[in-house]
């Protein structure tokens, strides 16, 4: 599954996992990401995951700007369409999110987040090394 991390301050703030074929990012309460920013429109942005027709079957991620007042951006360019890539920073208003695609790379290296009681706010924890599993005699 992929995510948005919102980046405030330039430190990882709240996580939106894109969980469902289409998420949609505006100022309207009826969205899945709702952003008070003055900037952003209503219905500002959708990003879309399309499942890839190859032997992996692996799903690709699309933003789309839903011809907002004041554009998307991916990686400070404006866009009207942009398959996302890994680590691409999202523009929307004054809002900046990183694109994080878990299903890239070697996903037994994948970092796993679990969640603790404070609301909002995970953890990561340090995977064991293959193979070098420790018996007791």
């Amino acid at each position: 599954m992929a995510l948005l991390i919102l980046i405030q301050d330039d430190s990882s703030g709240v996580r939106f996992h894109i969980d469902k074929p289409k998420l949609t990012i505006g100022r309207g309460q009826e969205n899945d990401i709702c952003l008070d920013d003055e900037l952003v429109s209503k219905y500002h942005a959708a990003i879309e995951a399309v499942i890839k027709e190859d032997e992996d079957m692996r799903i690709e991620y699309f933003l789309h700007d839903q011809d907002s007042t004041n554009f998307s951006f991916v990686n400070d360019e404006r866009v009207k369409i942009r398959r996302l890539a890994q680590d691409d920073v999202v523009r929307i208003g004054k809002n900046n999110f990183r694109f994080v695609d878990d299903q890239k790379g070697d996903l037994d290296a994948t970092t796993k987040l679990h969640k603790t009681w404070f609301p909002g706010v995970y953890v990561t924890k340090k995977a064991k090394p293959k193979g070098k599993s420790k018996k007791k005699s």
